[in-house]
């Protein structure tokens, strides 16, 4: 009898950047300034992310939709089109209060999020060369 190693699932995420929002971004303001917003975004999306970590662990529904709300329009604003689509997802899952839907897409926002940070940071590092 054969044996196999298990097989192992590791989520991840690949965050896409809408490129023309940041250009359009860096048009209307310059790139000194398209990079202070970017930077100012990235600050709040990360925190933001954390208190929404918080609200799932005490399971404060009206605190996780009011920053699953705000994540959305903050990522759009970035170019973070999927982003800000699983955190409108996220919102539906609290409004319908399906737990394990909330947890699931919660869990995938975390990691997109994570992903998106990333990567919307490093796309602006490199077309402002």
């Amino acid at each position: 009898m054969l044996q196999h190693d298990p097989i192992q699932f590791l989520p991840q995420e690949v965050a896409n950047i809408d490129t023309s929002r940041i250009l359009v971004l860096r048009q209307s303001v310059g790139d000194e300034r398209c990079r202070e917003i970017i930077e100012e975004v990235v600050y709040h999306l990360s925190e933001r992310l954390t208190k929404l970590e918080t609200a799932l662990h005490e399971w404060d529904g009206a605190e996780m939709r009011a920053l699953a709300s705000r994540l959305a329009s903050l990522s759009e604003q970035v170019g973070l089109a999927d982003f800000a689509r699983v955190s409108r997802d996220l919102c539906q899952c609290i409004d319908a209060e399906d737990p394990i839907a909330t947890g699931a897409v919660a869990a995938r926002l975390l990691r997109l999020g994570d992903e998106s940070i990333l990567s919307v940071m490093l796309y602006a590092d490199q077309a402002a060369l």
